[in-house]
C-alpha cells in the first residue's frame, strides 16, 4: 500500500509539471504578465492643426498699387501642421489678422481670409502637410509707432459653444520684427 500512495504522488507530481510546461499554462501567465504591464498609450487626436508660419515685411507688391506713407506689407504662410485635412463652410470662417497690442488689448489693422481653396463641393479645405501663401497690408496709426505687430490667425467661431477647429493654438499667433527704416542716398 505504501508503494502504491508513493507511485499515485510520484504521478501527480509528473502529471502537475507537465501541465505547468503545457502550452496551455504558457499562455495563462504570458496573460498574467500582460494584465500587470501598463495599458499602451491612446493614439494621437485626429484633428487640424493650421498655423502661421514663415512671413516677411514687403516694400513692394507686383501688380499693386505702391505702399502709402505709414503702410505695411507683410507676406504670410498658413500651413496645416495637424493630422487631418482642414475644412470650414465659408472662406471667412478663417482669417489672418495683423494686429498691435497695448495693456487695453489688441488692435486689429486689417483682416484677410486665410485659406481660399475650396474644394470640389465649394467647401474651404486645406490637407494637412499642406500651406498656402497670402498677403496683407494696412495702415499703422500713430498710436501704434514702436510696438509689435503680430499676425494672428483668428477664427470665426472663436468664443462660442461650436470651438475652434485647431489642436493647437499655441502657433496661431506670430510677432512681426519691422525691418529699420533705410533713408534714402542723397
Amino acid at each position: 500500500m505504501r508503494k502504491a500512495l508513493i507511485a499515485g504522488l510520484v504521478s501527480v507530481a509528473l502529471v502537475g509539471g507537465l501541465l505547468a510546461t503545457s502550452p496551455l499554462a504558457e499562455g495563462q501567465q504570458q496573460q498574467q504578465q500582460k494584465q500587470k504591464q501598463r495599458p499602451p498609450p491612446p493614439p494621437p487626436p485626429r484633428c487640424p492643426d493650421l498655423g502661421v508660419g514663415t512671413t516677411a515685411f514687403v516694400t513692394e507688391l507686383p501688380g499693386q498699387a505702391p505702399l502709402a506713407e505709414g503702410e505695411v506689407a507683410v507676406t504670410w504662410q498658413v500651413r496645416n501642421d495637424g493630422n487631418t485635412p482642414f475644412g470650414a463652410q465659408r472662406v471667412e470662417d478663417q482669417l489672418v489678422a495683423l494686429e498691435f497690442t497695448t495693456a487695453a488689448g489688441a488692435t486689429r489693422l486689417a483682416a484677410v481670409p486665410a485659406i481660399t481653396t475650396l474644394n470640389e463641393e465649394g467647401f474651404v479645405y486645406l490637407s494637412f502637410g499642406h500651406s498656402v501663401r497670402g498677403l496683407i497690408r494696412a495702415i499703422v496709426p500713430p498710436e501704434a509707432a514702436g510696438r509689435r505687430l503680430r499676425l494672428r490667425l483668428v477664427y470665426a467661431s472663436e468664443g462660442t459653444r461650436r470651438g475652434i477647429p485647431d489642436c493647437n493654438e499655441a502657433n496661431n499667433v506670430v510677432g512681426l520684427v519691422r525691418p529699420a527704416a533705410t533713408t534714402p542716398a542723397p
